[in-house]
């Protein structure tokens, strides 16, 4: 049984069910659908064998919920679709009564789902009207070497996502880093996961960078009303572990990420300038799409509550005027990626109710207490980077702060240094396609796989924590 033929039956399977059936026609090829098969289920049945002993010590529906998350990663590492690991993880979950099926189906109703649905379709209309040309010039540029098209890549959409919510950004730039990377010879799988993971640094800069902080905010204000996060409180902290992780993904980029020995193309150079097309639905429409994405992201900024309410006007009107057709705007919303979001609000359902990030987050800390206040924050950090690996980064603040709080009261020691890291280990979501929205949205189209977000995001979240957490410890301690 040779492991290099699984990939090409699960290819069959997914391309065709029928196809299975003339693989498994050949007595020669037989053996390759079983090994397709069976192998992620041998190993998750082998991990949670492993697991047994602790599996056992813990409440039943924690045992449940973490026997089925281990299942679910363990499916993803072998490359299963997250979408289809996430809902067989929340059927299993209903079905062992860990959740109720109105737990399974709330994230369909979420504002932050259809956000992305709608900035899509936005997103798309900026496409299909040339404007994507546009922007990319101004942007992004022609850069002539690998090192400055990074720079040029990454910084500005370090400084957009500081000024409004970094999942929009990311929908936004999708489709704009496609085209400009095909144009310079870079593989999507090698842009993509960068624009994500610079998005969540952007996030971190400022109070409306990321809804995670908003949340943090409110958590913290609940706590102790003399709390308040400014719009820039969080600044010292986002620079530094902005600067951190964009140095990291400079220096590494080249070496691990996918396809990084691919050779740059450079533009060539040309004696005189080529007059650039003209837009493909006209001048007047790419710039009312533009003006009206402005428009979009300036009302999102300054209150992003809205920004359901003021992105579904906007997709209206250039429906309306010819922007973009109907068909187009529903061909822009990816269902796989919505069907993750959702169904990772189910699972985070299901660690609440099962108090299962209560009892890990309480053990670890007890362990690393006696060691000091530095050693706390390093397992808050530590924590929330691994129940943020399979949960919402909004939900491990959630979950998380009132644990927190206990276990620095408990301590003797303030609780704002932890309270500033688990908001930064919740936002540094770098080693799984589904712990953060943004990777949902780029692993599709960047064809990323489990290991390669292991293989370049798990050495960035080291990075960061690193960076951040003494930095917590020592801006925040007084």
């Amino acid at each position: 049984m040779k492991p290099q033929l699984a990939p090409r039956a699960l290819s069959l399977v997914r391309e065709s069910p029928s196809s299975l059936f003339a693989l498994a026609a050949s007595p020669a090829a037989t053996p390759a659908a079983w090994y397709a098969g069976k192998e992620p289920l041998l190993a998750s049945a082998a991990a949670l064998l492993l697991l047994l002993p602790v599996l056992l010590r813990l409440p039943r529906n924690a045992a449940i919920t973490s026997g089925a998350i281990v299942c679910a990663v363990v499916q993803m590492a072998f490359d299963a679709p997250a979408e289809q690991a996430l809902l067989e993880t929340v059927v299993v979950l209903v079905a062992a009564n860990v959740i109720s099926m109105k737990d399974a189906l709330a994230g369909f109703k979420s504002e932050g789902v259809v956000s992305v649905a709608v900035m899509c379709a936005v997103a798309k209309s900026v496409q299909v009207t040339g404007g994507i040309q546009l922007i990319a010039r101004f942007l992004l540029g022609q850069p002539t070497t690998r090192l400055t098209a990074l720079i040029r890549l990454l910084l500005p959409i370090l400084g957009i996502s500081a000024l409004m919510n970094n999942t929009p950004v990311c929908a936004m730039m999708i489709p704009i880093v496609q085209q400009w990377g095909a144009s310079l010879g870079f593989p999507a799988a090698q842009t993509l996961m960068p624009v994500s993971f610079a998005t969540m640094l952007g996030g971190t800069l400022t109070l409306i960078g990321s809804s995670t902080n908003l949340v943090a905010a409110n958590a913290g204000r609940e706590y102790d009303p003399t709390f308040s996060m400014g719009m820039f409180d969080i600044s010292r902290l986002g620079v530094i572990n902005a600067a951190a992780g964009l140095t990291y993904m400079l220096i590494a980029g080249r070496h691990l990420l996918p396809g990084g020995d691919a050779p740059f193309k450079p533009p060539a150079p040309t004696k005189k300038a080529v007059a650039s097309p003209p837009p493909p639905r006209g001048a007047e429409r790419m710039w009312l799409t533009l003006g009206l994405l402005a428009a979009t992201m300036s009302v999102a900024a300054r209150q992003p509550s809205r920004l359901v309410h003021v992105a579904l006007g906007c997709l209206c009107v250039l429906i309306r005027c010819g922007c973009i057709h109907l068909n187009e705007a529903w061909g822009a919303v990816n269902g796989p990626v919505l069907l993750s979001i959702a169904l990772s609000f189910a699972l985070g359902a299901a660690i609440e109710k099962s108090q299962l990030a209560t009892i890990v987050a309480a053990q670890l800390v007890k362990v690393v207490a006696p060691m000091g206040s530095l050693a706390i924050l390093f397992s808050v950090y530590l924590v929330a980077t691994l129940v943020g690996a399979v949960i919402s980064n909004n939900a491990v603040v959630v979950l998380m702060f009132p644990v927190v709080v206990k276990v620095c009261e408990g301590a003797g020691i303030p609780w704002k240094p932890a309270f500033y890291a688990l908001t930064m280990a919740a936002s540094a979501s770098f080693s799984t396609p589904v712990s953060y929205q943004t990777n949902l949205m780029v692993t599709p189209i960047g064809g990323d796989s489990f290991n390669d977000f292991l293989r370049f995001g798990l050495p960035l979240q080291l990075v960061c924590m690193l960076a951040t957490v003494p930095a917590c410890h020592l801006l925040y301690s007084s």
